[in-house]
This record gives C-alpha cells, sequence and structure tokens, in this order.
C-alpha cells in the first residue's frame, strides 16, 4: 500500500511557530512566503493549524493581530508518520471529528498537512489510470476464454484443492504489478513459505491427511494477511504471497505471525505443522523467475537453520 509520505513533495516542509506568537508574525509570514498553512506547536509537539483563510477571517478584527496564535487556530489534530499507508490513514479519518492531518517523518519533523478532501482527490487522481491499467489486464485476461467461456478463466487461475490462485495468476499479476512499480513506485515483495516435513504427514497419515492440511493451512493464513496481498499455491505444500508494503522489516513482520499462527494452531488432523519461510524484495524490471530463485534461497536457509523461521534475501 502507497505510504502518505509519498504524496508530499520531496524535501517538502512545513514553517512551525510556538503557540505564543503573535498573529502578526504569522501575518508577516504569509505577506511574504508562498504558503498556505503553518504549524502551531507547543514545545515540539503540533497542538493545531491556521491556515491563510483562517488569517483571512481573522483580520476582520483588526486587534485580533495582537492575540498570541493559538485564539485563531484550528484544532486538535491528527499526526501520522509517513510510512503510513493512505489507506489506513483514511481509515483512521474517517472516524476523526475534524479532517486536517499532521505527517511527520522519522525524526518526527512535519512533513505536510492535509485534509480529507485533498487526500480523497488525490486518491481518485492516482488511482484512475491505476484502475484502468488494471482494467485492462483483466478484460485481456477474460478474453483468453471467450465471451461465452470466462468460467474457464477462474478455473485455470485458482488452485481445485485450496481454492486460492495458482502459478498462473502470480504470473499474470506479477507482470501487471511490475508494470505498475515502473509508474509508481509501489515496493513490492515476494513471500514464499512451505510445509515442514510435509511427505511424512502424506506418508504416516495419508493423502487425504495431507489435502485436509493444506485446506485449513490455507485459511489460517489467508485470515492472517490483507485482501489486497496475492495468496498463491505455487505447487505441492510450497506457497507464495505477493504484498505491498513501505519495508522489508513490515513484511518479515507479517511472515513471523504467519508463523508463529501456523505453529500455535491445533489442526484437526492432530498434526503439528510448522513452516519455513523465506523473503526477497522485487526490483524493477526483474523477471518472475529471479525474485522466485531468490525467495527459494531464502526459504533453503530457512530450512537449514531448523526449519520453523524466517529468512530474508533482498538481492
Amino acid at each position: 500500500m502507497t505510504p502518505i509520505g509519498h504524496i508530499f513533495p520531496k524535501n517538502n516542509s512545513v514553517q512551525i511557530f510556538e503557540e505564543q506568537v503573535l498573529i502578526q508574525e504569522i501575518f508577516n509570514y504569509f505577506s511574504t512566503i508562498s504558503a498556505d498553512v503553518v504549524i502551531i506547536t507547543n514545545g515540539a509537539k503540533p497542538i493545531g493549524i491556521i491556515t491563510l483563510k483562517d488569517l483571512i477571517r481573522s483580520l476582520k478584527n483588526c486587534d485580533s493581530l495582537t492575540l498570541p496564535v493559538n485564539n485563531i487556530m484550528s484544532s486538535p489534530i491528527q499526526t501520522f508518520s509517513n510510512i503510513m499507508s493512505i489507506a489506513d490513514v483514511l481509515d483512521n479519518m474517517a472516524h476523526m471529528e475534524f479532517d486536517k492531518i499532521v505527517v511527520t517523518d522519522a525524526k518526527n519533523d512535519v512533513i505536510g498537512v492535509m485534509d480529507r478532501r485533498h487526500l480523497l482527490s488525490l486518491c481518485y487522481t492516482q488511482l484512475t489510470p491505476l484502475i484502468k491499467h488494471e482494467y485492462n489486464i483483466i478484460h485481456s485476461m477474460l478474453g483468453l476464454a471467450g465471451e461465452n467461456e470466462r468460467g474457464l478463466l477462474k478455473l485455470a487461475t485458482t488452485d481445485a484443492l485450496t481454492g486460492i490462485g495458482n502459478r498462473r495468476l502470480l504470473e499474470e499479476i506479477f507482470q501487471a504489478h511490475q508494470s505498475l512499480n515502473k509508474r509508481y513506485d509501489v515496493p513490492l515483495f515476494l513471500l514464499m513459505f512451505d510445509i515442514d516435513n510435509f511427505k511424512s504427514i502424506n506418508d504416516t497419515f495419508g493423502h487425504v491427511a495431507g489435502d485436509s492440511v493444506l485446506k485449513e493451512l490455507t485459511n489460517l493464513v489467508s485470515q492472517s494477511i490483507r485482501k489486497s496481498d496475492i495468496f498463491i499455491r505455487w505447487g505441492g505444500e510450497e506457497f507464495t504471497i505477493l504484498l505491498q508494503y513501505p519495508d522489508p522489516l513490515s513484511v518479515v513482520k507479517i511472515a513471523e505471525h504467519i508463523r508463529d499462527v501456523i505453529d500455535k494452531h491445533s489442526f484437526t488432523t492432530l498434526v503439528h505443522v510448522t513452516c519455513s519461510f523465506g523473503l526477497t524484495a522485487i526490483h524493477p524490471s526483474e523477471r518472475l523467475e529471479a525474485v522466485i530463485e531468490r525467495a527459494d534461497k531464502a526459504l533453503y536457509r530457512a530450512k537449514s537453520d531448523g526449519k520453523n523461521s524466517v529468512r530474508i534475501e533482498l538481492s
């Protein structure tokens, strides 16, 4: 998911004033600088916003220029990290009584101010070509089966046992995401994992029990990831997940969560199941084969280090 920090220009900054500064100083600032908003702080903590509209309203009373800025600022405000996804920010804003937010970086420096209407407008502008691109992909895929045989497409891209996507679907979506990655700089990661000692489960309990484990595990993982994550049965007991996150650490946390959920789950077959995970970043223009090879290398390290673990191979 796209971090909200990506919508602000690089080296973007917002002027900060302490709450006891007089409105006159803000007026002088707006008069000399091309800006339409400033942040008001108490110490290092942002507590309010003054927009150019706020200042114009205050000018109706000439004496107001001698008052502290906290008399006319808009408050309260909500601060968000620049790595938080736009979707999560919008979810939070839906429950807020005010519509302006402040975005800060890792050093807690303010990098921008945004209101709900402006953010939704930006999302619409950026998502329109994205949606069009995805529609063209879907339309092309549907054309493979013909107008009267579109059900064949679902059969061709769905794993019959687990009901999730299959290798062909990953190949199609990977190509689509690679194209978007070039245009929108969306960070992509591939997480590959398989069931530890799965052959012994089949040999000991039979293939029916093995199939039951695969289906139950699929349900567990599906509940542990987002709907936007692409969950694929790569083959046999091996799975992949295509994810969009701002950094690899976030994906490692997701992988560790999935690993822990599986490890602690009591499967109906009474078999204790664990999985090993390999994670890699997806670089622009590279082919799926190279990504799979790198993820598989990380997965092999997890197996060699005792299984039931997560390893990462970024390059």
